[in-house]
């Protein structure tokens, strides 16, 4: 418990840095955390929802909504949780909305609203496990320490956001296409893709005979060689799933060797367990940053037919390979949730 000499020199620090008596009655419960707000929180005027829609021109509703699907909850109608900075925002939204088509506009947003908090949350374990943990070791006045620690690392924010912007500019000049070549229907684009799962062979046992830090060094060992493995060809890590990565490519020559490599990286690791590997091609559907579709369903089947490290790939995704050379027929296959049974591939042992 921090005694009271402590907790004044505390909230001095915060009201030197900008926070008021509201500030402090709010936040009493984490005051040192309120440093990061006070920095973080953009704009100077905190205004209600409806506030913000008359300053932007828009309804209460087209407000509400673009704050909740962004990932925030529905605030109390004399909550003051927006500034000046969001009507701009809004602002903005609603005219790309003009230009590209509400739906999309909202669609988009949702996608960013998601990625913003996955990064976030990230950013925010990143904090408490290497800088505020060790401190509650180390400090005597813990509570102000952690809030100059907390002002410390918002220093790094403006550089964050450069470098998001920067990575941002350069993943849609690396993800770019033309129109011809691509299928649009019902919103929604479809593109000839290798889909491929790449999955850790044993993950459920391994988390029982492990700790949670042993278990969260293996996947991030097991991330790392695979976000090297999927970059390094130019294919496209769509997401992680836990214990299983998927990713996308045109091509089922990159594909192949990026499966193949995480297998072999794999194959006697001393740390991390095995994995097997699932491919499969065809049109996708891609939304949202995400694949869905047959061809989608048929690797993760595929996955789940391998044995530990071993590539298995469907009949239409060997068709597509330059070289089918090293290949040897499975035979007929009755998966999961398709009809008829389907011939699967895998590389000679």
């Amino acid at each position: 418990m921090t005694d009271e000499p402590a907790r004044t020199k505390l909230i001095e620090f915060l009201i030197g840095m900008g926070a008021t008596e509201e500030d402090i009655e709010q936040y009493a419960n984490e005051l040192p955390s309120l440093a990061s707000v006070v920095l973080l929180r953009p704009g100077k005027e905190r205004l209600t929802l409806a506030e913000c829609a008359d300053r932007a021109g828009m309804t209460v509703e087209e407000v509400r909504r673009l704050w909740l699907l962004t990932g925030f909850a529905d605030p109390a109608p004399d909550a003051r949780v927006t500034s000046e900075a969001e009507v701009s925002l809004f602002q903005m939204v609603k005219a790309a909305g003009a230009l590209f088509g509400e739906d999309a506009v909202l669609q988009l947003s949702r996608v960013i609203g998601s990625s913003m908090a996955r990064i976030a949350d990230a950013a925010v374990s990143m904090f408490l496990v290497n800088v505020e943990l060790p401190l509650h070791v180390d400090e005597a006045d813990i509570e102000l320490a952690v809030a100059k620690a907390n002002v410390d690392a918002v220093s790094f924010i403006p550089a964050l956001t450069e470098a998001m912007g920067l990575l941002l500019r350069r993943h849609i000049i690396a993800g770019r296409r033309g129109f011809f070549g691509v299928q649009v229907d019902g919103g929604s684009e479809t593109q000839r893709l290798a889909i491929g799962f790449v999955d850790l062979v044993g993950s459920t046992s391994l988390a029982q005979t492990t700790t949670l830090a042993e278990m969260g060094a293996v996947l991030s060992r097991f991330e790392e060689l695979s976000y090297d493995a999927v970059a390094s060809r130019g294919a496209r890590l769509v997401k992680l799933i836990g214990d299983e990565v998927m990713l996308s490519t045109p091509n089922a020559d990159v594909a192949l060797a990026v499966a193949s490599e995480i297998v072999e990286a794999l194959r006697s690791h001393r740390d991390v367990p095995p994995v097997r590997a699932g491919l499969a091609f065809g049109d996708v559907m891609t939304r949202d940053g995400d694949c869905f579709g047959p061809v989608v369903n048929v690797a993760a089947r595929a996955v789940k037919l391998a044995e530990p490290s071993q590539v298995v790939m469907s009949a239409a995704f060997r068709a597509a390979l330059s070289d089918t050379s090293a290949l040897r027929s499975m035979g007929p296959k009755s998966v999961k949730g398709i009809d008829e049974p389907l011939e699967f591939w895998t590389l000679q042992a």
